[in-house]
Order: C-alpha cells, then structure tokens, then sequence
C-alpha cells in the first residue's frame, strides 16, 4: 500500500519544492471543487488537484494516491473537517491537511490548531485562491525539505556505520547512539550503552584526553578534533566533537595505518636528513685506505698497491649503492651472514696498530651485509678514537643478540644515551655520527641497541632482537 507515510520513509527520490504535487480536496458542494481545481491548477502547472465530494471517499484516494496535502472544508456530511483532520492524524502524521471553509470561527481554528492542523483559511473573495496556491506550496515545500533532511541524515549515519564510529550524547551526558564501528572498536554494543551516562559505561576514562575533550566541547560550546592512541584496543583515532543544541556528536576514525605509515616517513626522513654525513663519515676509511695506497703506488712503483685502491673504490660505490637504497625508502634484503665474517671483514678497513680483535663466537644471524659491516666499523673506530681500546671483543649474548665491547675508557652512564644523537663528539674535529648511524642501522633492522660497561671497564654495545640461523 502506498500513503503518505510510506512514501515518507521509502521514498528513493528526495523530493525537491519544484516537483509536481497532488493535492486531495474534500468539499461537499461539487461547483466548488471544480472552481479550487480550476484555479489551483492553472496558478501552478505543477499541481494535479483530485476532488472528493465526500470525507469517507477522500480517505480512501489517500490509500491508493501519493497526496502532497489535503485542501477540505469544514462542514460537510458524514463528518466534519475537524473529524477528518483526526482521522488523518491517525495514519498520516505529517501529512499537511488545510482547513479551507466558509462556515469557521475563531473557536474552530482554536481547535484546528491544537489538533495539528497545517493551516486555516477561509473562503472570500477570488483572491484567496492565490493565498491557498501559497498555503499549498508552503505546506508541501516545508514537509519536503524536512523529508530530505531525515533522508539525507539516515544517509550520513548509514555512512559512518559502514566506515567510522559514531555516537551521539545529550545534556546530560547519556548516550542517545551508538552505531556498529563504534561497537567493535569498544567492544560494547549498543545495547549495552544506550540509555546510559558516559562515565556510567565508560568509568576508566574519566580523567583521560578522550573525556577531557569531550567536556571542554560540552561546557564551552566549541567543536574539538585531536588525536590518541586507544589504549585497550591498541588503535589510534581522530576524533572530531560537535556540540549540538542538546548534546555531543562523537565521530572518530581508525588512523593506525596512517599513523604507521607517518612513523615509516619520519624513519625515512631521518635517514635522508643524515644521508650527506653518514655519506661523508663511512668513506673516511676507505677513501683514505685508496689515497694512502695510490700514494705508495707513486712513490715505490710497485703497482700492487693499486689493487687496494680497487678495492676501497668498490668498497665506497657499496656503500653508496647502498645507503641510496635506504634513502629511497626500499626494504633491506636480509640474508643468513656469518658473524666471524662481517666482523673479520669490517675490521680489514680500520687501521688501528696495537688494538687486537677477538671474535669469541661464530654465529649466522639475518642482517644486511653491508649495513652490518658499517655497524661493526663504526663501533671499532669509536673504540680505537675515542676509547683507546687495546682489544675488541666480539660475541653473542645467548640467543638474545650480539655484544661488542673493548678494554677502553669507556662511557659514563650519564653520557650513554646522548652518545647516539646525531652530531655528538667528545673531540672537536670529530663530526660525531659514527654511533648515531650505528642506532639507526640498529633501527633498520628492528634490532635495540644498549650501552653498559665491560668487564674490563670498557665500552660494551648490546644488540637485542638479532635472528640467529640455526645450523
């Protein structure tokens, strides 16, 4: 069946004021109805009037007709139009009805009113036909746009039970909505919360940046957004409050994605930022091994050297291959390496006469080849510039990582956490990242880095979270 109620709530097309409009009019004298039909007609071509002589009929077009509004006189028989008006309350609510007569009083209209009338009008002269095409219109405009309204607000709520959470909260702080996302990120349902007070379903979190917010929205009026990170759920949101005439309206979306993304670019970032002088800082050591064996080249003739000065060329176009792939923000190839090796092979590159390496165990653990070797070569210089280390010592800490200490001067305990910034030196024509590109490659990796003392009083560099291979 369709009525005016149905058409209310099912309608597909969001009716606009310039659409055409089907007005019923219930008047017992037949003359008249063809007079309204006449002139309503011809003022606005968009209006189709059906007539109806008797109230009982009139009921009836409303089961069968899409009405925009009921024109009816007063007295009629069978019922009156104030009995018609009650008997179209019952099943159209909204539906405008116009009382238009010739026989009304004050008392009459007073009773019209209060029964939900949409207006009252009475027959005299020609141009009150025009102040009922304009009641009509009004009327039907009105009931339009608050249907496309309600229309276009289940939409929005239909959207943020699809995508977002979303609740609403009156005066007093109950919780008067609480959609579907909203339940699944808090793990309570709808039926669990409504009806209820904020603090009286969500006790924890008085005193947290998510109820704090919402009562600086509450008591001053003011829209808030922000940030957090849900601690029971383990999820950030952005949260955006509304305060409304009697409430709050809560709309918060999942950005931890977005949040791991933004932590993978600010990674990213300061590995670029620091590009030029790591860059700088790693080819120290075989720049100078190439300059160092070009100029024994020259002096002796023995073109020998110049195989070293290949291979500290090929070592530095490694490097740089390599650290132009970290910058682009490409993944590392981890692959099965041999811990003698990288430590053997790293120590080949620093030139330090009276400073032994022991490496005390040989493990494979995954790791970047090259970015491992610059770690362990970074932690050997800082040894022997820095440290005055006489021995280096390589191993594992059980299977919980690797350990690289020496028989130094060692660090402070108050030094031990600012010796990995960026630019950090206890010598002044040193740039001091040697230990800052050593945590960052740590980072890389997944891997912590930590700083103690060794037995011998010396500097020791743990690294956790280093995958052994089993072999």
């Amino acid at each position: 069946m369709v009525n005016g109620t149905a058409r209310e709530t099912t309608a597909e097309h969001v009716w606009g004021v310039d659409d055409d409009m089907l007005v019923l009019h219930i008047d017992d004298e037949p003359q008249f109805c063809e007079l309204v039909t006449s002139y309503l007609e011809r003022l606005d071509d968009s209006v189709t009037v059906i007539s109806e002589i008797e109230p009982t009929a009139g009921l009836e077009r409303l089961e069968d007709n899409p009405i925009d509004c009921i024109v009816s006189d007063f007295q009629m028989p069978q019922m009156d139009g104030l009995e018609l008006l009650t008997a179209v309350r019952e099943e159209y609510p909204n539906l405008p009805f116009i009382l238009f007569t010739g026989h009304g009083s004050e008392n009459i209209a007073s009773k019209a009113i209060n029964m939900g009338v949409t207006t009252y009008l009475k027959k005299n002269g020609n141009e009150v036909y025009n102040q009922l095409m304009n009641h009509v219109q009004n009327a039907v405009g009105s009931r339009r746009s608050e249907r496309q309204a309600r229309i276009t607000q289940d939409r929005i709520i239909e959207l943020y039970e699809q995508t977002d959470g979303f609740f609403t909260l009156d005066d007093e702080w109950t919780i008067t909505y609480w959609n579907h996302q909203i339940a699944t990120r808090t793990g309570r349902n709808a039926e669990e919360v409504l009806g209820k007070r904020f603090l009286e379903a969500f006790p924890d979190a008085e005193g947290t940046e998510l109820y704090e917010n919402y009562r600086v929205a509450m008591t001053e009026s003011e829209s808030v957004e922000f940030e957090t990170f849900y601690e029971p759920h383990e999820y950030w949101v952005k949260v955006r409050v509304y305060p409304v005439a009697d409430g709050l309206c809560v709309h918060s979306r999942d950005i931890t994605e977005e949040k791991a993304r933004e932590e993978e670019l600010q990674t990213r970032n300061h590995i670029l930022k620091s590009f030029a002088s790591t860059v700088s800082h790693d080819l120290r050591n075989p720049l100078n091994i190439a300059e160092g064996q070009l100029q024994l080249a020259q002096e002796t003739g023995d073109f020998k050297h110049l195989e070293a000065v290949a291979q500290a060329h090929n070592r530095m176009n490694n490097l740089i291959d390599e650290l132009l792939r970290i910058a682009r923000g490409k993944d590392l190839e981890l692959e099965a390496i041999s811990l003698l090796t990288v430590a053997e092979d790293a120590w080949s590159t620093v030139s330090a006469e009276g400073t032994a390496l022991v490496v005390v165990d040989d493990v494979e653990c995954l790791a970047q080849t090259t970015q491992l070797r610059r770690l362990f070569e970074n932690l050997y210089w800082n040894a022997v510039e820095h440290g005055a280390a006489s021995e280096i010592r390589v191993g594992t800490i059980g299977n919980e990582g690797i350990f690289i200490e020496d028989d130094g001067v060692g660090i402070p305990p108050a030094e031990r956490e600012s010796v990995l910034d960026a630019g950090y030196s206890t010598k002044a024509e040193n740039p001091g990242y040697g230990l800052h590109i050593v945590e960052g490659i740590a980072e890389l990796h997944d891997w912590n880095v930590s700083i103690t003392s060794s037995t011998d009083g010396g500097a020791r560099f743990e690294l956790t979270g280093v995958e052994f291979v089993e072999t």
